[in-house]
Formats: structure tokens, C-alpha cells, sequence
């Protein structure tokens, strides 16, 4: 930004004034010093007066010296007076602007980023499963915190179950036949009619593909684990699992191959009460032997 010309004409004016100001008195006070110089006798020239003589001289170097002194300082002083004169005034100090706090409309709030979590989270209806390995021994006591049923051990029909469970498992039966294959020995300490197992491979199969096990376990809002142990006979089967409320079911298949293979499927669901999971494990195709088929050995809630 340009300085106005008044401003600069206005400081030479006066820095100019000072000046022949400053000359002028230094001119007076030098006028002054040779004046009590040329008054001063010549200590060479003898006089009956030499006393008064030299008190004239010293008077006059000490008015010298003050003529001096104030000469010295009558020029600090205007020099000081013309350089601030001179001297732009100091720019204001700028200071960075500080951002004033945003007012944010309701309908225009930044986004949230959504949560992420497990897909079993609080909600509505929810279906999910998994294949988990199969170890060498379960207990379902611990699985089914609520509710357990196993089946065979004491013939084609039999069947054991948690004692005092939940009663949320439902089996309409059907034929069956019994078994004694199982890879995985299922113990349990709370059952009825057999109140404690240390170690049972029982189970039911059935013979010929199309044939199938269903089950269902009712819902009650709440988030419910269930554990499937099932297998088979030198088959491939297809799991499928759905809810009676609808939506999407989840399907799980097993490809045909010879041998007896066991599986344990983790299920989470989430149904309103009244509701049920509904599961199917169906025979797809068999080798053709006689025995070929899909087995069933036990269920857990939790």
C-alpha cells in the first residue's frame, strides 16, 4: 500500500527545519568559544595582572567546555528528534485470522461411519452359519447351556435329552435306523432317561438319496447358537436352513464321496417368539450301497 506525498512533504519540511536549526546553534556556540578564546591574554606576554589573567583564562575554558557540551548535546538531540521524524510509524501487527465456529444444519451432519461387528449383533431376524472342525470329544452339557437331544444308543426310536432344557428343539420323527459309527465321542452329565455318558458314537441314518432328517428350534427374540453333529454314509447331502418368518436361508452342500464323514455346523439365528429355525439335511446322491445315506447323531442350543 502507497504512503500518502503529504505525509513524506511534512517530514522533509520539518527534518529541514531541524537541521538549520542544529546549524544555527553550533554556528553561535563555536562564535561563542572564539569569542572567550580571543579574550584570553597570551601567557606569554608578561602583565602586571598575571594573577587576574589566568583566573580570565580558566573561566573562559571552562565556558568553552560547557559550549562544547551543549553543542554535543543540542546535536544528539535534534538528530534524534529528525530520524523520528523520519521513521515510517510502525505497520500494525497482523495476525492470522481465526476460523469462526461452523453452524451445522441438522440435515447436513458430517456422515458417521457405519460400525462394524459380527453379523449376529443385535436386530432383527438374522440367519448365519459355519462348519467348525470336529474334535475328539464334546460335552453336551456345556454346548447346550439350554437346551441338548442325542439320538439312538438303545435302539432305532431312542433319543436322550437335556434335563429340565428349554424344550425349544422339535422332532416329528420318522423312520430311522440306528447306528454306532460316530467319529466324535458326545458326553453329557445332565440327561434323562441316561443322566450322565462318558463317551457316545450312537447315532440314526436313514438309507437312499432324497431321504432327510428335519428339525426346528423355536425362536424368542434373543440371539441363539445351535450346533449341529451330522453325517454321511458315502453320500453327498445339502444342509438347508431357513426361517418360518422368511428371508434369505442358507444352504451348505457336501459333494459325493465314499466313506463315512461327520460334520459339525455352528447355526446363529435371531427369530421372534412364535417363530422357528427350520433345519433340513437331505441325501442328495448316494454310491449304492445298501447302507448309503445321511446321519444325524445329536443337536445343541445355547
Amino acid at each position: 500500500m502507497e504512503a500518502r506525498p503529504g505525509r513524506h512533504s511534512a517530514s522533509e519540511s520539518l527534518t529541514a527545519r531541524l537541521a538549520d536549526l542544529t546549524g544555527g546553534i553550533s554556528v553561535r556556540l563555536r562564535d561563542a568559544a572564539r569569542t572567550g578564546l580571543s579574550r584570553t591574554p597570551d601567557p606569554a606576554r608578561p602583565s602586571v595582572d598575571a594573577p587576574v589573567t589566568r583566573v580570565a583564562a580558566a573561566r573562559a575554558r571552562r565556558r568553552r567546555r560547557r559550549a562544547v557540551l551543549a553543542a554535543v548535546a543540542v546535536t544528539g538531540l535534534v538528530t534524534a528528534l529528525a530520524y523520528a521524524v523520519r521513521s515510517p510509524a510502525s505497520p500494525p501487527r497482523e495476525t492470522a485470522p481465526v476460523a469462526a465456529p461452523t453452524v451445522q444444519a441438522p440435515g447436513d451432519r458430517a456422515p458417521v461411519a457405519p460400525v462394524t461387528g459380527d453379523p449376529v449383533s443385535p436386530g432383527g431376524p438374522l440367519l448365519d452359519v459355519d462348519l467348525a472342525p470336529l474334535p475328539g470329544s464334546l460335552s453336551l452339557t456345556d454346548l447346550g447351556t439350554r437346551d441338548w437331544r442325542h439320538w439312538g444308543g438303545t435302539g432305532a426310536d431312542s433319543f436322550h435329552r437335556k434335563a429340565g432344557g428349554s424344550g425349544e428343539i422339535q422332532d416329528p420323527g420318522g423312520e430311522r435306523l440306528e447306528h454306532n459309527a460316530g467319529a466324535c465321542d458326545l458326553q453329557w452329565t445332565d440327561g434323562t432317561p441316561t443322566a450322565r455318558q462318558e463317551g457316545a458314537r450312537a447315532g440314526v441314518f436313514q438309507r437312499g438319496a432324497g431321504k432327510s432328517f428335519t428339525l426346528g428350534v423355536t425362536g424368542s427374540g434373543d440371539l441363539r447358537t445351535v450346533r449341529l453333529f451330522v453325517g454321511t454314509f458315502s453320500a453327498g447331502a445339502r444342509l438347508d436352513l431357513s426361517l418360518s418368518s422368511g428371508g434369505d436361508p442358507a444352504v451348505r452342500e457336501v459333494a459325493l464321496a465314499a466313506g463315512d464323514r461327520f460334520y459339525q455346523y455352528v447355526i446363529r439365528f435371531r427369530a421372534a417368539p412364535g417363530e422357528r429355525l427350520l433345519i433340513r439335511w437331505q441325501a442328495l446322491t448316494v454310491t449304492g450301497g445298501q447302507n448309503d445315506g445321511v446321519a444325524l447323531q445329536a443337536i445343541t442350543v445355547g
